[in-house]
């Protein structure tokens, strides 16, 4: 028996309702629906690792503009900020282009495409010509940074709740191939945030340097990013997949009943503010002395990754957004170490590794809970719409990032911050420590907050039950029980309604 994540003991061949798999011609264990061959979990993962060098590399962006470029923080937090609201337009159109989508090689995964043109445009990104006019740089950067996250990015983001569901038939299968890709993304992390500091003090203010560093970074990270569509099949069947193309008035309805997804939205709000209104490479450019220095921090970085492994047990006996919760409390003490270390190394280790431990559950695991919203989509009769839930994370995404680009522009600008500058001035690095340590505290205190109202686990045993005898009645689910039957409290009392 194995525990399931919403709750209760259930059978270990468990299908949870509305993803039935074909049938299985295999014997022993990759007969067994919790089974994740190996090139299954390196695939997956390696694009994955792709698709996160490509948010650490965006992470200096801010940096290669201002310092670079010579574009004025606040101009540029407002251009990108512009560029996110945009965003929000292409989300949900790419939602529901991906939940009407059916080709030979599935729903979800041609999408995958998207990450070469993602690669090349970010190359392209990263080699603005630095002698054009102010005007003109501007209108280069807006067009550029738009293809990369409202065109590539979205899709490769809103393709990603539905390939999942329909690559792996249960939670627990999607807990061990999250596992796995947090421990292989973790690592791989860690090698790119050591390779870019690295790279970035060689190339200095250049902007020819910037380009070659970028283009040498961007075609391994497209290959691998390919990696998922070569090895990874979409395997279980949707009782969805052969009914009539979604509309947007479904879409409406649902988005309209569920609120649980918008908890998530505000909660993947402030997480990406968090992510983007930070300043570390601005901390140790200026107030380290020296960017190099950050790739020792990220190498260290390699200790905490044996913590996303007790991610799944755990799950088997707290719900999901408990664990949440603990990991951004473990942030807030992370950060309050980070406002006492100034220019102490061994300090700002340890308070980056803290931080690192506390990221890990939502970084990671924030998916199951889209897959959720999904399910209590279904339960109120309504198309599950994956992709569109998705879709509204995705959103999320480009809003707080937005939001944190351009908080963090305009208040360094506020603060006298001169790109130009080899040394800023008391005010720039008053900024530079506040971006650095107190306000990502306040935002993980924002995020404890919001998910206290999330309440959906609770009632996640009581709803696949329901869906279970539903397709049972309706002569559906012929197979195997649901995930999430009815509920053994000596397993999961957490889970129960």
């Amino acid at each position: 028996m194995t525990a399931s994540a919403t709750g209760g003991a259930v059978p270990s061949t468990a299908v949870e309702p509305g993803r039935e798999g074909r049938p299985v011609a295999e014997t022993g264990r990759r007969a067994d629906p919790d089974y994740v061959s190996w090139p299954v979990r390196l695939g997956w993962s390696a694009r994955a690792l792709s698709l996160a060098a490509n948010i650490i590399i965006l992470g200096y962006f801010s940096l290669y503009a201002t310092d670079t470029l010579g574009m004025n923080p606040a101009l540029l937090g407002t251009l990108m900020l512009a560029s996110k609201l945009f965003d929000g337009l292409t989300d949900l159109v790419a939602g529901w282009m991906i939940d009407r989508t059916h080709t030979r090689w599935g729903r979800a995964r041609p999408y995958e495409f998207a990450m070469l043109g993602l690669w090349i445009s970010i190359w392209a990104l990263f080699s603005i010509p630095a002698g054009l006019p102010l005007g003109a740089k501007a209108a280069l950067l807006f067009v550029l940074y738009t293809l990369v996250n409202s065109v590539f990015a979205t899709l490769a983001h809103a393709n990603q709740t539905l390939y999942t569901a329909l690559a792996f038939p249960t939670r627990v299968a999607i807990g061990r191939v999250s596992a796995f890709s947090g421990m292989f993304i973790s690592v791989g992390v860690v090698v790119i945030s050591v390779i870019i500091p690295q790279g970035l003090a060689w190339a200095g203010k250049d902007p020819g340097r910037w380009s070659t560093f970028i283009l040498a970074l961007a075609v391994p990270m497209a290959v691998l990013g390919m990696m998922r569509f070569v090895f990874v099949k979409e395997s279980v069947v949707q009782s969805a997949d052969t009914a009539e193309k979604v509309t947007f008035r479904e879409i409406f309805a649902a988005l309209r009943d569920n609120k649980w997804i918008w908890i998530i939205f505000v909660l993947g709000v402030l997480q990406n503010l968090l992510l983007n209104v930070g300043a570390a490479a601005y901390y140790f450019r200026y107030i380290v002395g020296d960017i190099g220095l950050q790739s020792w921090i990220s190498l260290a970085s390699l200790l905490v990754i044996p913590a996303v492994m007790a991610i799944p047990p755990l799950m088997k006996r707290f719900k999901l957004s408990s664990i949440i919760i603990a990991g951004q409390l473990v942030c807030v003490l992370g950060n309050c170490v980070l406002f006492l270390a100034g220019t102490n190394i061994v300090l700002l280790l340890i308070g980056s590794l803290i931080i690192g431990v506390g990221t890990l559950p939502l970084s990671y695991m924030i998916g199951i809970l889209i897959i959720d919203c999904a399910t209590y989509n279904e339960w109120r009769g309504h198309r599950r719409l994956e992709s569109v839930m998705g879709a509204v994370q995705s959103f999320s995404a480009k809003i707080g990032t937005g939001l944190g680009l351009a908080a963090a522009g305009a208040f360094l600008g506020a603060f006298g911050y001169d790109g130009g500058l080899d040394a800023q001035p008391d005010s720039a690095v008053f900024a530079i420590r506040a971006l650095f340590t107190w306000i990502p505290a306040l935002i993980a205190l924002l995020m404890v907050v919001t998910l206290r109202f999330y309440k959906l686990e609770d009632l996640l045993p009581q709803i696949n039950q329901d869906l279970a005898e539903r397709r049972a009645a309706q002569g559906i689910a012929a197979g195997p029980a649901a995930d999430g039957g009815p509920a053994n409290s000596a397993d999961t009392p957490t889970d129960k309604p």
